[in-house]
């Protein structure tokens, strides 16, 4: 088993069916793995991060996303002489109410968003994402999409899954290949953005150079195709070095 150094800070890439249970007062009671993790964070030993899709593609509701997205705009800005125009765009979706009473628990906790900038995809609030590996972002943005063109193009996975199912190819687009699908139901178009959000969490925590990305994620959305596959989990351990554990696995860690 690996052990840590007393002093040493342990970052941590926490998926959203591990953060919420160890921010949340009513799901964490009694559990003790989660009020360890919770205790870890607290006492500075553990360093918390999540990925920015939980409050972008992941706070829609799994029967609203395959509409949002194929209506979906991005906000623009042009210059005609010398006035400007703004095009906001749509709205992003409104957090739910559990977001809303979690969320700024889990930033006093100390918890920071890290990302992965896709041109003309949805993104949050600039105050909340973190630098944590250099300050050199053109670097660490490198380094993420590095993960996720393998985790696409060598894996299946992540975004290349959902452009499978949509059979997306050439110069077709996202939201104008969504909006004139009319195969793909609700449940399956919202689990290929699932998993669209999973490749790029994965992309993204590699790219800050976070040490252990911490999911209950069997991969039963996806399957095989899952970047959280077995076989893929393994592809990813070897080619970049990227660990991915169950919440007993981080207590037994530490």
């Amino acid at each position: 088993m690996i052990k840590l150094n007393l002093d040493e800070i342990l970052t941590v890439t926490f998926d959203s069916n591990v953060w919420e249970n160890v921010v949340d007062p009513s799901k964490r009671k009694g559990n003790q793995i989660y009020e360890k993790i919770y205790e870890e964070i607290l006492s500075n030993k553990i360093e918390p991060f999540f990925f920015e899709g939980l409050v972008t593609l992941e706070c829609i509701p799994k029967a609203k996303r395959k509409e949002y997205i194929a209506n979906y705009r991005a906000s623009t800005e042009f210059k005609i002489e010398n006035k400007i125009f703004t095009d906001e765009g749509t709205a992003p979706f409104e957090l739910s109410d559990y977001l809303k009473l979690n969320l700024p628990l889990a930033f006093d906790l100390g918890f920071k968003f890290i990302r992965i900038p896709r041109i003309g995809s949805f993104s949050i609030n600039e105050t909340y994402m973190s630098t944590l590996r250099n300050e050199n972002i053109g670097e660490r943005q490198n380094y993420s999409f590095k993960c996720a063109h393998f985790i696409e193009k060598e894996l299946g996975a992540g975004y290349q899954y959902l452009k499978n199912i949509l059979d997306l190819s050439g110069n077709e687009h996202l939201i104008e290949k969504t909006h004139s699908n009319e195969v793909l139901t609700d449940k399956q178009f919202a689990a290929g953005v699932a998993e669209w959000v999973d490749g790029d969490a994965l992309s993204a925590h590699y790219g800050y150079g976070i040490k252990y990305f911490c999911t209950n994620d069997k991969a039963r959305g996806a399957g095989s195709k899952s970047v959280f596959s077995i076989e893929n989990r393994k592809k990813l351990k070897d080619k970049f070095g990227i660990d991915i554990i169950t919440p007993t696995e981080l207590i037994e860690f530490i």
